[in-house]
């Protein structure tokens, strides 16, 4: 008999599809896009096609591995329970639990994905990172400015008459709103792209604005500037609703369009033409993507961004904002996890960027056991050079995953991981869609695999943890759903057949009450000046090179793999992109294999002239796994100004020839 069950996407995507899968004697034999959803309309991309071919391939993950004499060999659940368990008891016994690490991520996005955390919350806390590799530098300063990062719902943008994407290319990370995007400008809407590289999606719209790299900042100050020496600027707004605006305007005063031209490479004449084409619309959104503040200085990037939509009221109107993330039903799934960290009294934390130093410097007690799931941080984390032998020389490691990753290949333990096909889960992103996935259990998972939730349930028994908050996998979905069905009137039973959102939320900040310490947008805020940060927006000098690595490195996303679960079967050798001035500097020409150096390590590409590259930039897609070259391996181990954001692109490198 056949059955039609709605299954969520569980990768790490701003859009968060969900799927109908056909399902007859055990095996999907059909899968379609949930065309009722309201923000995916069943339009799904190949990243979530592939996932029912990735959940049969046979390379698959579908019993626990054991590491013996460098070997990986079939093992029980029960041995492994006894080998883990014995691990456990003795390292807290020994050396405290301070000395286990727990590394998760978002490689699956389901609440499950929480377990891990929870149980070594109530193991007593151990060390886990803190900080970001994807967007923290941006929620930071959102927090600072509005109190909380919000969005508009994805509809809204057809009500702009202008918009900005800068720093996003959607054509690659965000489908649906390039789609929305591409009507608007149908509709007569303006849409400006502003990027150091010409992407896919600056190449579907008329108007492209290339900017310098790391320099966003100045162009917002100066188009400020713009805004208010032509009295354009919303007074009524800003009285009722803007705090520090004379110390904005006093500062952003010096960014004159000589200065801005000097700074991001982008013409006075362009500049003051789109300062004005956005202050004057009716309604200006802006959408903000998470590359602009991988830098030292990315979180004033953003903060100069917010200021220049405070300043023209552009916040809290439809067809506006700021759009970065939009943190509206994340909040109200995640009780279990924080009431967990009252169990946590050992609890130390360090910046996940800096994984590698960490590990090497880390004392009092030293790491004697690593746990990973959902997370790949051995082809993700930059500098692989001191992460990946720092990491291979702690005694124990567990990793939880679908197939062998590089992390996967160092650890003493593998487990497989169930796919999102095979249980009950809930799922919300707090990126671009604020609608909350009913996800359910389509398939059985492979005879003999333990889905990790209830592994960590199992574990929990051996060990006789009995803090937990929940008996088993339902108990958890329940309570863990409970805060968001109350706020919205609604039952568990009904989450099959909804699509839950907080209405009140779609339009970002309608009400004018913001979450800062004085209820309004703060251009000054103590909080940031508290915290050692200028409390007004700053546009902070870019990193640069020097004559030994003079091309500043960008790894952005390809479009057919979520970060590096897609590159499992690429055995291909990666491509670095340089524009033709740029190659013509080497003396290097297209299609020939090069070296790209870096300041610890070097890879081995394939070169490719294209001139959407900006001058003195190398751009390699990340997410190469080590058999044909990590680029993170290339990647500096540096921070941004705020949130503990990973600072990937401010790295540098070089093109050697071979032979």
């Amino acid at each position: 008999m056949k059955k039609k069950i709605s299954v969520s996407c569980p990768m790490d995507c701003s859009d968060l599809c969900r799927f109908v899968v056909t399902v007859e004697e055990g095996q999907i034999i059909k899968f379609e896009g949930d065309r009722h959803h309201p923000v995916t309309k069943g339009f799904t991309c190949k990243k979530g096609k592939d996932l029912v071919q990735r959940m049969l391939h046979p390379d698959r993950i579908r019993h626990p591995l054991i590491k013996k004499n460098d070997q990986f060999v079939k093992a029980s659940y029960e041995e492994v329970f006894h080998i883990i368990a014995d691990k456990l008891v003795s390292i807290k016994q020994k050396f405290g639990t301070k000395a286990i690490l727990n590394y998760t991520s978002d490689g699956y996005g389901g609440i499950k994905n929480r377990i891990q955390s929870i149980f070594f919350n109530c193991f007593g806390g151990v060390t886990q990172p803190t900080g970001s590799l994807c967007w923290g530098a941006g929620i930071a300063a959102q927090q600072y400015d509005f109190g909380n990062p919000r969005g508009h719902f994805p509809d809204d943008v057809l009500n702009a008459a202008t918009t900005l994407v800068w720093g996003r290319n959607p054509k690659f990370t965000s489908i649906h709103l390039y789609k929305l995007l591409k009507q608007a400008q149908k509709k007569g809407s303006r849409i400006v792209v502003i990027d150091p590289v010409k992407t896919a999606t600056a190449k579907a719209f008329d108007d492209y604005i290339r900017i310098r790299p790391s320099t966003d900042g100045a162009l917002a100050l100066a188009m400020a500037n713009i805004v208010i020496e032509n009295n354009l600027h919303d007074k009524g707004f800003i009285e009722k609703y803007v705090l520090g605006f004379n110390r904005f305007k006093a500062y952003a005063a010096g960014f004159t369009l000589k200065k801005a031209e000097q700074i991001t490479g982008i013409s006075a004449k362009t500049i003051e033409t789109m300062a004005l084409q956005y202050a004057r619309s009716k309604t200006a959104s802006i959408y903000i993507g998470f590359g602009m503040q991988r830098y030292h200085n990315g979180g004033n990037n953003i903060r100069c961004i917010d200021a220049l939509a405070a300043i023209t009221g552009s916040i809290g109107k439809k067809g506006c904002g700021v759009n970065y993330a939009a943190k509206s039903i994340s909040p109200f799934l995640y009780d279990l996890d924080k009431k967990s960290g009252i169990y946590a009294e050992n609890r130390r934390v360090f910046t996940i960027g800096k994984l590698g130093q960490f590990l090497e410097q880390v004392q009092d007690p030293p790491i004697k056991a690593i746990f990973v799931a959902c997370a790949n941080p051995l082809t993700q984390s930059p500098d692989l050079e001191k992460t990946v032998k720092n990491f291979s020389r702690v005694g124990f490691k567990v990793v939880f995953d679908h197939f062998m990753t590089d992390t996967a290949r160092q650890a003493d333990v593998v487990l497989p991981a169930a796919f999102v096909f095979e249980q009950e889960d809930l799922f919300a992103t707090s990126m671009y869609s604020p609608v909350l996935n009913y996800s359910q259990n389509a398939l059985d998972p492979p005879e003999g695999l333990m889905p990790e939730f209830e592994f960590y349930l199992e574990l929990a028994k051996k060990i006789g943890l009995k803090n937990l908050g929940f008996k088993d996998s339902q108990d958890y979905l329940r309570k863990s759903v409970q805060p968001l069905l109350e706020k919205l009137g609604k039952r568990f039973a009904q989450l099959p057949d909804s699509y839950l959102r907080i209405k009140t939320h779609e339009i970002a900040w309608e009400n004018k009450v913001f979450e800062t310490p004085s209820g309004k947008i703060e251009l000054y805020s103590e909080k940031a000046l508290q915290a050692g940060l200028s409390p007004l927006p700053t546009f902070i000098e870019p990193s640069c090179g020097n004559d030994q690595l003079p091309l500043r490195l960008l790894t952005c996303h390809t479009i057919d793999s979520m970060h590096s679960q897609g590159f499992a079967f690429n055995d291909e050798v990666p491509k670095v992109y340089l524009n033709r001035k740029t190659a013509q500097k080497f003396a290097v020409e297209k299609e020939a294999y090069v070296f790209v150096k870096g300041e610890r390590a070097k890879l081995k590409v394939r070169l490719c002239i294209d001139e959407a590259i900006c001058d003195n930039t190398a751009f390699i897609y990340q997410g190469w796994w080590h058999k044909s070259g990590a680029v993170n391996y290339l990647t500096n181990p540096e921070i941004s100004d705020m949130g503990k954001q990973a600072a990937y692109y401010d790295s540098f490198c070089t093109i050697k020839k071979i032979g």
